[in-house]
């Protein structure tokens, strides 16, 4: 059964402010929810499913959950941000950035400068998972990762990845001085040229201006991906990042 309570909850998670104040985001979709649950340190505070679903998955869901609520369809459309609503939203707790040894231990980092459309940082999400890639920054005025469309895009990497937020700044203070920073610009070396030192941080830059000023001046080097079309002027932030991290990887593996 659904209240009045739980909808204007849920409702409010959309915006940021709210996911800030109660400390939780939302996850919409079958395979998402599915693939939260079978990760041991994803905080599910709550889940709205209809019975369906839970007599699919009751096993997993009974292993994970404690509070489970069976609703309609009907029900789940007034709560749901998608356009049309599937059979399951789960309310996640947020945690704090933590693991910050991983973070120092870690061989490759993608620091991402002021990331602005949350379908490009989703899909970034999945790109870093898919790649491997061990760590996940964002700038503090990077879109927020627990914002709805960022989760979708996602496709459940963000239950995978560690991700954190810090300014360059900061993330330079945490890390040693063996780490090389590689910046990603237009007049930067042609990627196939380059022979990447580890451990390295890999900038991509904000979808209308690239890397600010003040970090382009603090990367080590400038990699540029090739232009075989003269007339184009850039390539999508999240479609650059996945060309890069497979050159980086291809060279580190």
């Amino acid at each position: 059964m659904l209240n009045k309570n739980d909808i204007k909850l849920i409702r409010s998670l959309r915006l940021k402010k709210y996911r800030q104040k109660y400390n939780k985001f939302i996850v919409e979709g079958e395979k998402i929810i599915i693939e939260a649950l079978k990760i041991e340190s994803t905080n599910i505070d709550s889940l709205y499913c209809t019975n369906e679903f839970y007599q699919e998955n009751r096993a997993l869901v009974n292993k994970k959950l404690s509070n489970v609520n069976i609703i309609t369809d009907k029900e789940l459309k007034q709560i749901s941000n998608l356009k049309t609503a599937n059979s399951a939203l789960a309310l996640v707790k947020i945690m704090g950035n933590t693991g910050t040894d991983n973070l120092k231990d870690a061989e490759l980092i993608l620091y991402l400068d002021d990331i602005m459309d949350p379908g490009n940082m989703g899909t970034i999400i999945r790109s870093c998972d898919w790649f491997g890639v061990d760590a996940l920054v964002v700038s503090p005025n990077s879109v927020d990762i627990f914002n709805p469309k960022v989760i979708q895009s996602s496709m459940g990497s963000i239950f995978r990845l560690d991700i954190f937020r810090y300014d360059f700044g900061q993330l330079q203070k945490l890390l040693n001085d063996k780490v090389t920073y590689y910046g990603t610009k237009l007049e930067g070396e042609n990627i196939q040229n380059i022979t990447y030192d580890f451990p390295a941080v890999i900038v991509i830059g904000n979808e209308s201006h690239g890397i600010s000023a003040e970090i382009s001046s603090k990367t080590g080097y400038n990699i540029t991906i090739p232009n075989y079309n003269k007339s184009t002027e850039s390539l999508n932030a999240a479609i650059a990042t996945s060309i890069v991290l497979y050159d980086v990887k291809n060279k580190l593996d």
